[in-house]
């Protein structure tokens, strides 16, 4: 196991865009086989692995060299810019990626944004503001988006359960257009 975790480390520290984004792949809703949607899933992976991760890694070292590492003003600068800059534009690019990713408008996307931001975003900082200053305070770097990513799994699950809502509510308003 000790080897298996310093190739890991290893292969983090030298590849840590490939590295984090195949782990990021990871992220599965289950709904059971019968009702599974194979193209939400899809969209989820795709979000995760191809946006979300790649993005958080160069993220991540960004806020790695911020002044005042390993003390507790800087973790809470990282923390602060993590929660202020980068969280609302996660989201943001997340309900809109979902929302053209179904198909739908850039119209339907400033909908659902419109709706389900500033609700989102307050549960975002009710469970990652905490766990973002355990992760930037403690976590060595090449760790970081690993750790992330253990919460990611319920976090993504809440958010495509968010997203999903969204487009049933668009479904009970006739705000869909068939395609």
């Amino acid at each position: 196991m000790a080897t298996f975790l310093q190739k890991y480390t290893n292969f983090l520290t030298q590849k840590p865009l490939l590295g984090n984004s195949v782990t990021g792949a990871q992220v599965v809703e289950k709904k059971g086989w019968k009702n599974y949607d194979w193209k939400r899933t899809g969209r989820i992976v795709l979000w995760g692995a191809g946006i979300f991760s790649p993005a958080v890694t160069v993220w991540f070292r960004y806020l790695d060299r911020l002044p005042g590492r390993g003390t507790i003003p800087g973790t809470a600068l990282r923390v602060a810019c993590d929660q202020l800059i980068a969280s609302p534009t996660v989201l943001t690019g997340f309900f809109t990626f979902m929302t053209l990713a179904e198909g739908k408008s850039l119209d339907d996307a400033k909908a659902k944004w419109k709706r389900e931001f500033w609700p989102t975003l307050k549960t975002n900082w009710i469970l990652w503001v905490p766990f973002q200053a355990f992760n930037q305070g403690i976590v060595p770097l090449q760790y970081r988006l690993l750790a992330s990513n253990l919460v990611n799994i319920p976090w993504n699950t809440f958010l495509s359960y968010v997203n999903n809502r969204a487009q049933s509510q668009d479904i009970e308003m006739g705000q869909v257009k068939t395609q």
